[in-house]
């Protein structure tokens, strides 16, 4: 808590307004606003007399028992992790207790040493860590539900590898639900959870579903460099990165849809009519789900229908009608074949729908 904190806190819990305060400092009440507004701090000659107004400490006054600097914390948990390495476990505990008494109101020092502790905690043997598990625990509980999202969610983490460690699997998923969604994946930790529940095939879906999103991810962002090097006309690393969305679109078998969407774009800036008309009617006979479905790569993930192809090719069809950048093969009889295609698939499509 900031000193301008503290000051209006304590001021409001003694039931004193800021011209009180100012009257009994021998100062103006615009100045002790000023320094609940944390636009100015009061003179040091006036710490002692106001903490004294307020009835704390200057300790208090001055956050000394509340923070450590991101270097104080760093110290003392690597001093602490070298006498619990080289010393005595004990010790090593009863000093990082001593230093979380001292800074109580320090979460980055507490959830750093629960931390270092827990993991040196298990190479002692095992009968001896039942009586420090609680109190770890405890302040890793402490620390879950704080405000500061990041140090929550490090330790919730913690928290639910324990209780996946010692079977507590119900109350690991509870934690897991817990965890704020950002700086970390949670479903790394939910694949570990359902090994540890010999559900293997949750699992498999998991990974693969991990494995097929981030491909299709990876392909994305590929493309959007590959569109940006193409605007600036730099066609050269333009067709790498096309090269790469290719090479990761065969290695994951996502189809010749997605493995020319890259390239297809390289074609189109360079005004290649030939380039452009053999990759689009490749991609237009490569829409489907099929060569996905039939992928070893994702046999535990349940995909929906063959229709979503069909979609695509609509929305394909859509985006070839409008595009002004593809006006240099638009009356092309190749070109106009491949539309034709495409709407007769949709016209399938929308029989099949009212079937």
């Amino acid at each position: 808590m900031k000193m301008n904190e503290i000051i209006r806190r304590y001021r409001k819990e003694r039931k004193l307004t800021q011209e009180q305060v100012a009257s009994y400092l021998g100062v103006t009440a615009p100045a002790v606003n000023k320094w609940e507004s944390g636009i100015s701090c009061p003179d040091v000659s006036l710490l002692a007399p106001l903490a004294r107004v307020l009835g704390i400490d200057v300790n208090t006054l001055l956050s000394f028992r509340e923070e450590m600097t991101d270097l104080e914390i760093s110290r003392a948990v690597e001093e602490i992790s070298r006498e619990a390495l080289t010393g005595s476990y004990r010790a090593a505990f009863e000093r990082g207790r001593e230093l979380i008494r001292q800074y109580p109101e320090c979460d980055k020092l507490t959830l750093n040493l629960a931390l270092v502790l827990n993991m040196y905690l298990s190479m002692e043997p095992k009968e001896e860590q039942e009586p420090y598990e609680k109190q770890l625990r405890a302040w890793l509980e402490t620390i879950a539900c704080c405000g500061d999202r990041e140090l929550a969610g490090m330790a919730l983490i913690s928290l639910c590898r324990q209780d996946m460690d010692q079977g507590r699997y119900e109350q690991a998923h509870r934690l897991l639900d817990q965890i704020p969604p950002q700086g970390v994946d949670k479903r790394l930790m939910e694949i570990n959870l359902y090994h540890a529940q010999d559900m293997d095939e949750e699992a498999y879906r998991l990974c693969e579903t991990m494995i097929y999103q981030n491909a299709n991810n990876l392909i994305a962002s590929l493309s959007k460099i590959c569109q940006l090097l193409c605007d600036g006309q730099d066609y050269d690393m333009a067709q790498r990165y096309a090269e790469l969305a290719r090479a990761v679109a065969e290695q994951f078998d996502l189809g010749a849809y997605i493995a020319g969407s890259a390239q297809l774009q390289v074609e189109a800036a360079r005004k290649n009519k030939e380039g452009f008309l053999k990759l689009l009617k490749e991609m237009a006979g490569g829409i489907n789900m099929e060569e996905i479905q039939q992928s070893p790569l994702f046999r535990h993930i349940p995909f929906k229908k063959q229709t979503e192809g069909n979609g695509i090719k609509s929305i394909l069809k859509k985006a070839l009608e409008e595009d002004e950048e593809i006006e240099f093969v638009r009356h092309e009889p190749a070109f106009q074949e491949i539309l034709k295609q495409l709407e007769e698939s949709e016209s399938s499509l929308h029989r099949l729908s009212h079937k």
